[in-house]
């Protein structure tokens, strides 16, 4: 029988749920910044917003840290209910958004966005938690794979769907798709944490200035990844838009074989994680960035472009899992999730400008500049990893 055949419990509904928000998520990724620029949002601005709101942004970033001492405290379970309610919350302002063509609630869902990152150390911790521990990153790994193997088909859809119906369409059925995730979550959700800490909120610092030495060269790195990648990628599908006028079902198919390439690298990934390390894995998704990065200099047309997606499909997939294994790892048995959200705000304060940097980098001297600038950031990133990260025993 097939370890998928296997799956039972909380890393099913964990599988199930990704699933269905990545459904959804696919048809939205691609087309949201088209959609700000839609309703006259310009590069630098979208730059600003991504670093209050985005994956590294200021709000995010704050939502994880304060996420992982409440994970802890009082469990998994209640958090991912909290972001799943919050996300729905947003999808409904970004709607209206659509519907009325009002920046401001755009803005609003935006940010509201933003505090479903909440949930985020909860999912992970939740999903490491659900299996034996020489299988993390196996289990991290198939249920990324189920958030990203439906871009493969559904992001040119969400493309095609724009351009022939406008955004509405995409962000009403991300309402009704994340209501069924928030039922599947109800129903069928177990919390996983065995035993709650009794802590006070000055953990927050304390997850965010850790006392290991291997957990600061590890924040250290991490940082100096987010910050290098978002300068040139962050606001990657609008610059295309805004340089080289390329259309949704265009930016759509990109995300889908970008989509294609993660998922066939994701599973393969967890077990190179588990067998050769989370340090090796780490090496590995850098170089394949530095590649894809040297691609998007000399890209000129939609065909380079498609190839690059390729190598960056490879990047998340050994990065991820070999991310959060190690921080498990590392981290103290009971502090496992506030670790997660620790590692994600110290990065996310560190790098946070990175989006609206990459924005004015654009604005300054167009699409080059930014990835240039990444891509020697991402050198630097490769030699600490190899030079500072301690492998695992």
């Amino acid at each position: 029988m097939s370890r998928l055949g296997r799956l039972h419990g909380n890393l099913f509904y964990l599988f199930i749920i990704s699933l269905v928000a990545g459904s959804y998520w696919s048809m939205i990724n691609p087309v949201y910044q088209p959609f700000m620029l839609s309703l006259g949002i310009s590069i630098s601005t979208m730059g600003l917003l991504e670093a209050l709101r985005g994956r590294i942004g200021l709000l995010s970033t704050l939502s994880q840290l304060l996420g992982g001492v409440l994970a802890d405290k009082y469990g998994r379970r209640r958090l991912i209910i909290v972001c799943s309610i919050v996300t729905l919350l947003a999808l409904i302002f970004h709607l209206l958004a659509a519907y009325l063509k009002n920046v401001q609630l755009l803005i609003i869902g935006s940010l509201i966005l933003a505090l479903a990152w909440i949930g985020t150390p909860a999912w992970n911790a939740m999903t490491m938690e659900s299996t034996d521990r020489c299988r993390r990153g196996f289990a991290l790994s198939l249920v990324w794979f189920a958030g990203i193997a439906p871009s493969i088909v559904l992001s040119p859809v969400g493309g095609w769907l724009v351009e022939n119906y406008g955004y509405r369409l995409v962000f009403f059925i991300g309402i009704f798709m994340e209501t069924i995730c928030l039922v599947l979550i109800l129903l069928f959700l177990r919390e996983s944490l065995e035993r709650s800490t009794i802590s006070s909120y000055r953990e927050l610092l304390t997850n965010l200035i850790p006392k290991s030495k291997a957990l600061k060269r590890l924040y250290l790195i991490v940082a100096l990844d987010s910050f290098a990648w978002c300068i040139g990628t962050s606001l990657f599908y609008g610059c295309l838009v805004e340089w080289f006028k390329f259309r949704e079902i265009e930016l759509g198919l990109l995300s889908s074989v970008f989509t294609l390439s993660w998922t066939i690298a994701q599973i393969p990934a967890g077990k190179i994680v588990d067998k050769y390390g989370s340090k090796i894995a780490m090496i590995f998704s850098e170089l394949m960035g530095i590649s894809t990065l040297a691609l998007w200099l000399i890209a000129r047309d939609f065909t380079m472009f498609t190839v690059s997606e390729v190598l960056l499909g490879i990047v998340p997939a050994l990065w991820i899992p070999a991310l959060n294994t190690y921080t498990a790892e590392k981290a103290p048995k009971d502090k496992v999730s506030g670790t997660l959200g620790g590692v994600s705000a110290f990065r996310g304060l560190v790098s946070f400008p990175a989006p609206y940097i990459g924005g004015y980098l654009f604005d300054l001297a167009g699409f080059h500049l930014p990835v240039t600038v990444s891509l020697i950031g991402v050198v630097i990133t490769l030699l600490a990893i190899i030079f500072l990260l301690e492998s695992q025993p």
